[in-house]
This record gives structure tokens, C-alpha cells and sequence, in this order.
């Protein structure tokens, strides 16, 4: 065989291979590539669960240690056990005032202008939020900044300086703030939700414009003796550090805050409702906000794993889950609709949310019932409830995705009360959740009908009156000048 004929042959074997295998490579790529998400397989998500060092001062305050040589910047982070849960009721917007005049309102040595520009001048971050039933504070600085950061951070802690000038804007803008909340519907809905939710429990208490001026510097001094103490505070740290230098210097910034008791004002579990409520909200848009849900099951419950796989198939997944498919997808009724499930210490809070147009809102809270109720009735086909487990498990992960959230995770453990291998048997217990599971939380936990409907719109524009559903509390916005 001469060499024009090898190359003949050489040349008809590479045209033939690439006609008839490699349109079939991309024909099986892209078939791969058109498969719905739920069809498609991966193999399990695994990773060893990174710890933080617990040790606690000798002042009694807790610290979580993570040490992270990656990025030359340091994050503390704090938990105290406090919130407006504490508020007393004339006075309701004192935790977020102290919260507030805790950043900007300067120390008994340093002025609001010296600290700001400290910390401008560091290119440093410090926050001091407060929460219902926690407070919280916040520092980001680069690693070289942090012996100068450190001190100022504690100073705040434990000499804040309550500038009366400081209050007297902060409380002007909360008062604005209370003018304009009830410009967006959605935070109607969800304010006045929380306010029958918990009706009659200091947790339904909302600031008012009365409220907010009755609180005086005074009753920021006192609310920070009562709660701002170093047995009471979880201090996480994570970063570019030396374990024992960290301990030294934090012993050293808070070693003259000594310990000393905490008298907790008794604040009850918020009850549930004994039959369905409904509200109305008027208000004059094309657009209805809806709200249905009641109280559920705390955090530690034996039951909360299986509830939240539930929540997860009712609303909570997404574009999969029952609210969504249906009312979004299949009907075209709405862009925004799900539900949440949220456990939190002594009680939960589970509620399915809709917005959708005025003349469909009968028909999407008619919807909301029959769906979560079908779950009652319906139990779940497995593809959904092992998409709803592999989900949980694989988002799981992501809420460790920097040495701060590992640190951040730890903390709130031990503020929730969970047992320490909580996080470690976490993905197991999501693994273990069965068919008979999901019955009998459905059957426990759900009650569609003793919920509590808010609705937010304009009613002469439904499909159909509210009062076809029950009797319908009205409920008058007021107007600020």
C-alpha cells in the first residue's frame, strides 16, 4: 500500500469520526444541559464541619475562637441577651435607641466626631443592631488596626456616652421613620401581622411616635446597666490572629468590666390563636400583600426538622415547592408567594405570603388555604420530599462560607440553647425525615384554619369581599402629617 493510499484511508477514518461521534458528544451534552434541575444528579456534598474554640474571661464572657491567616482582617462579633422584647410598653423603641446611641453616641471620654473619625481613619466597620429577642454588635478591621480598634469597641461596650445631642437626632429619626411606615405595603403587612400575632405579648409592641418621644437619656442609662454586662454577652472573633495574644488583649480591654447579676423582666410565650382571624388593611393600590400563618413549634422541638422539610415543600424551596408551582407558575398570579418557617427559643412562627393583583386576591388566599391544607391530606410524593432533604442538606454548606459564619453559627448555638453536636447531627436528622414524618407534623403542626389572614389593598377591586371568608376586622392606617 503506497503513501497516497494511507492517506486516503488516515483522512476518511477522521472525517467519519467526526461526523458521526462528536454531533453525538454534543447531542448528550446538551441533553444533559436541557434536563430539569430536579432530574439531574450529583454526587453527595461532603465536608468536615469547622470548629471554633470556645473559652469564656475571667470576667464571665463567653468567646468563640477562629483563627484565619487567609486575609490580614479581623471580625468580632457579639451576642447579648436583650432585645425590645424588654421594652417597657410606654416606652417601646428603647432597645433600638440604646442600640443606636451605643454607635454614635460616644463614650464618657471620647466624642461621637472623635470615635467616627477613628474609625474612618481605620477603615473600619462597627455596628451595634438590636433584634426582638437579641442584640448584636459588629467590628471589621484590618489586622495592624485592631490594637487601636479594640479599646474603642470596649469603651462603647462599657462607658457609653449617651450624647444628648446624638439622641435627640436619633429619636427624630425614628420618629420619621414611624411617619413613613405606611408608605410600603409590604411593611404594613408584616407589622400589623406581628402586632395580632402576638397580641397581648410584649413582642407585638410597636413604637410609636409617643413612645419614641417619652424615651430620655436616662432610660438608655438604665436599659444598658440591666443588659449590657459581660456574663451576658457571647464575643466571637474571627481572623488573622494568635489565639493566646487575642485572649490577652481582650482580657486586658474588658478585664476592669466585672460580672454581676442580670435580673431578666419575665416576658410569657406568645399564645395561639383558637379560631381563624381575619384583617383588612386598607389601602389604595393595584396590588394586595397577603399573609396567612400562625404560631408553630419551637426550635428545639422534636418535631422541627420534619417541619421545616415540610415548609420547604409547601412554599419555602422556591420555584419547586406546592404555593409557587401553582400560584405562580401554573396560574400566572403572582410574582412574589411561599411561605417560611421560622423556630426560634420557647415558639416558632410558620406563614405562606402572596402579592398579586387586586382582582385576584380572593382567589390566591382561597388557593393559600387549599394548598396548605392539602398537605394535611396529601402527603408529599417522595420525588418532593427527597428533593426537599437534598436541598436542606446541600444548602447546609453554605452556611459556613467564611471563618465570620463559622464563628457566627457556634455563637447562636449556644444563645438557643442547642445541644453542642446540634450542627454536627444537623444533615443526618434532615437525611432521617420520613413519609410518616411529614404526615404527622401536617397533621400537628399545620392550622390553616386557625390562622391568621392580613391582607393589604383595595378591597372594592378583589374578585370577591373578604367577608366571604369570615368575619374581617378592619383595620384603620394612620395618617401623619
Amino acid at each position: 500500500m503506497n503513501q497516497r493510499v494511507l492517506n486516503f484511508f488516515s483522512c476518511f477514518l477522521s472525517l467519519f469520526f467526526f461526523i458521526h461521534f462528536l454531533p453525538g458528544l454534543a447531542h448528550a451534552q446538551d441533553q444533559e444541559l436541557l434536563k430539569h434541575p430536579r432530574n439531574m444528579f450529583f454526587p453527595p456534598l461532603t465536608f468536615v464541619l469547622p470548629k471554633a474554640e470556645r473559652t469564656v474571661l475571667s470576667n464571665g464572657m463567653v468567646l468563640y475562637l477562629f483563627q484565619d491567616p487567609e486575609i490580614p482582617l479581623i471580625k468580632v462579633t457579639a451576642l447579648i441577651r436583650t432585645g425590645s422584647i424588654y421594652d417597657p410598653a410606654p416606652k417601646s423603641g428603647l432597645a433600638q435607641l440604646t442600640a443606636t446611641l451605643l454607635r454614635t453616641g460616644g463614650t464618657v471620654d471620647q466624642t461621637p466626631q472623635a470615635i467616627n473619625e477613628a474609625l474612618e481613619f481605620m477603615a473600619a466597620e462597627l455596628e451595634f443592631p438590636m433584634g426582638r429577642e437579641s442584640g448584636a454588635a459588629s467590628l471589621s478591621v484590618q489586622k495592624k488596626d485592631f490594637p487601636r480598634a479594640l479599646p474603642l469597641l470596649a469603651n462603647l461596650f462599657t462607658k457609653p456616652g449617651f450624647d444628648p445631642i446624638q439622641l435627640d437626632l436619633a429619636k427624630k429619626q425614628e420618629i420619621e421613620s414611624i411617619r413613613r411606615s405606611n408608605d410600603n405595603p409590604e411593611e404594613i403587612a408584616y407589622r400589623e401581622f406581628r402586632r395580632f400575632l402576638y397580641e397581648g405579648n410584649p413582642r407585638g409592641q410597636i413604637p410609636t411616635i409617643e413612645s419614641i418621644e417619652s424615651i430620655q437619656r436616662e432610660d438608655l442609662v438604665g436599659f444598658h446597666r440591666q443588659f449590657y454586662k459581660p456574663n451576658n454577652i457571647i464575643l466571637g472573633i474571627s481572623g488573622d490572629f494568635a489565639k493566646a495574644e487575642m485572649i490577652t488583649s481582650l482580657e486586658k480591654a474588658f478585664g476592669g468590666w466585672g460580672r454581676s447579676l442580670i435580673e431578666f423582666p419575665f416576658v410569657s410565650t406568645p399564645a395561639p390563636h383558637d379560631k381563624k382571624l381575619i384583617y383588612y388593611a386598607p389601602k389604595d393600590l393595584p396590588q394586595s400583600t397577603i399573609l396567612m400563618g400562625h404560631l408553630s413549634i419551637p426550635l428545639n422541638h422534636p418535631d422541627y426538622i420534619p417541619f421545616k422539610v415540610l415548609n420547604f415543600i409547601l412554599g419555602g424551596g422556591g420555584f419547586n415547592s406546592r404555593l409557587t408551582r401553582e400560584i405562580r407558575s401554573n396560574q400566572g398570579l403572582a410574582y412574589n408567594v411561599g411561605s417560611f418557617y421560622q423556630g426560634r427559643i420557647g415558639y416558632g412562627v410558620f406563614g405562606a405570603f402572596c402579592q398579586t393583583k387586586s382582582s385576584s386576591t380572593h382567589k390566591v388566599i382561597s388557593l393559600i388555604y387549599e394548598i396548605t391544607a392539602g398537605l394535611k391530606k396529601e402527603v408529599p410524593t417522595f420525588e418532593e420530599m427527597d428533593w426537599a432533604k437534598k436541598t436542606l442538606i446541600n444548602q447546609f454548606i453554605f452556611s459556613f462560607t467564611s471563618s465570620a459564619s463559622i464563628v457566627s453559627q457556634e455563637m447562636q448555638l449556644e444563645y438557643d440553647g442547642l445541644p453542642e453536636d446540634y450542627l454536627e447531627k444537623y444533615q443526618e436528622r434532615v437525611g432521617a425525615v420520613t413519609f410518616e414524618d411529614l404526615e404527622r407534623v401536617a397533621g400537628k403542626h399545620l392550622h390553616p384554619e386557625k390562622s391568621l389572614l392580613l391582607v393589604v389593598g383595595k378591597e372594592e377591586n378583589f374578585d370577591q369581599p373578604l367577608s366571604s371568608l369570615g368575619p374581617v376586622n378592619r383595620i384603620e392606617l394612620k395618617k401623619y402629617q
